[in-house]
């Protein structure tokens, strides 16, 4: 008994000496380089030089290019298909005319190979409320 409760107690605070040190020593890196605090975002970001200066085209690539206003724009997947034209509204209701006969055709069918029988309809009586 004696022993797991020193066995503890080293564990418990051989472990924060440890990040206790390790706090020290990092943190002198991290105060050796100071930022600079004054001047505005936009003076760190010009002195920082975001960009590449580009440099002066070899003499070939000036030769082999073609002049800046003969340039125009080239597609590279080809030319627009011919796209049918749009229905009008009886072409689109004959066509979800078709579409819900080959909706209940199929459920038909379905129904027969599972086995399934289709419950008679059953009036429904409606209350009138007086």
């Amino acid at each position: 008994m004696k022993r797991n409760l020193l066995f503890f107690i080293h564990i418990r605070y051989g472990t924060a000496a440890v990040i206790a040190g390790m706090c020290l020593v990092f943190g002198s890196f991290a105060q050796a380089q100071q930022a600079k605090t004054n001047g505005s975002p936009l003076d760190t970001l010009m002195s920082t030089k975001l960009w590449a200066d580009v440099p002066e085209a070899k003499d070939f690539v000036r030769d082999t290019r073609p002049p800046a206003d003969s340039l125009a724009y080239q597609p590279v997947t080809g030319t627009d298909p011919e796209r049918p034209k749009p229905r009008s509204k009886t072409e689109l209701q004959d066509l979800q005319g078709e579409l819900e006969r080959a909706v209940s055709h199929n459920e038909g069918t379905a129904q027969k190979r599972l086995g399934i029988k289709k419950p008679a309809p059953t009036a429904t009586k409606t209350v009138k409320s007086e």
